[in-house]
C-alpha cells in the first residue's frame, strides 16, 4: 500500500483578499497624486550654520551656580546602598551633610535619617563633572531646557566591563 500523498492546503478566501489588497494598494495610491508640476517643499527655512546655543554635549555641560543648597540624590549602580535616596546639604560648595531619607529593604539596613555613606557625598557640581567624563564608553545625559543642573546622568566607563555603570538621579533641589 502506498502512502498518501501530501496534501496541500488550499489558500483561503481572507488571505487572497489580503494578498490582492496588498498588489492593489500601491497602484490605487499613485492614482491619487496629480503631476502639475508643484513640488512640495517644507515652508521652515533650513540652515546649515550651527547655532550658538546649541545644546551641551559630553564635556561641555555647565557648572550649576548657586553654592547653598539641598537636592535629593539617587545613585543607582551594583554597590551597597544603591536606589537609595539621600538629602544632600550644600553649603559654600562642599557637601556638609548627606542623610537617607527612607529605610533601604535590601541588605545594607539603613534607615531614613542615617548619615548616608561618604560616596553619597556628592555636588550636583560633581554629577555634572562625570556628565562631562569625555573617557567614558557612554555617557546619557537628561537636562531639560531651562533648568539649571540635569535631572539624570548614567555613566558607564567602560564597554567591555560589566556591573560598574553608576547612574545618578537629582530631584528636588532647594536653593537657599
Amino acid at each position: 500500500m502506498e502512502p498518501d500523498a501530501p496534501r496541500s492546503r488550499p489558500i483561503g478566501m481572507r488571505g487572497l483578499a489580503l494578498s490582492a489588497a496588498a498588489l492593489v494598494l500601491p497602484l490605487a495610491l499613485v492614482g491619487c497624486g496629480s503631476d502639475d508640476g508643484e513640488v512640495a517643499s517644507d515652508p521652515a527655512p533650513t540652515t546649515t550654520a550651527t547655532s550658538p546655543s546649541a545644546s551641551p554635549t559630553v564635556g561641555t555641560y555647565p557648572e550649576f551656580a548657586p553654592a547653598d543648597y539641598t537636592f535629593q540624590l539617587t545613585v543607582s549602580c551594583f554597590c551597597a546602598f544603591a536606589n537609595v535616596p539621600v538629602k544632600v546639604t550644600v553649603a559654600g560648595g562642599e557637601v556638609v551633610s548627606a542623610v537617607y531619607t527612607q529605610d533601604d529593604g535590601g541588605r545594607s539596613g539603613v534607615h531614613a535619617g542615617d548619615p548616608a555613606d561618604k560616596s553619597s557625598w556628592l555636588t550636583i557640581n560633581d554629577v555634572i563633572a562625570r556628565a562631562n567624563d569625555t573617557t567614558a564608553d557612554k555617557v546619557t545625559v537628561d537636562w531639560p531646557a531651562g533648568q539649571d543642573y540635569p535631572s539624570s546622568v548614567y555613566v558607564d566607563p567602560h564597554k567591555t566591563m560589566a556591573d560598574e555603570e553608576v547612574g545618578y538621579t537629582i530631584a528636588d533641589v532647594q536653593v537657599s
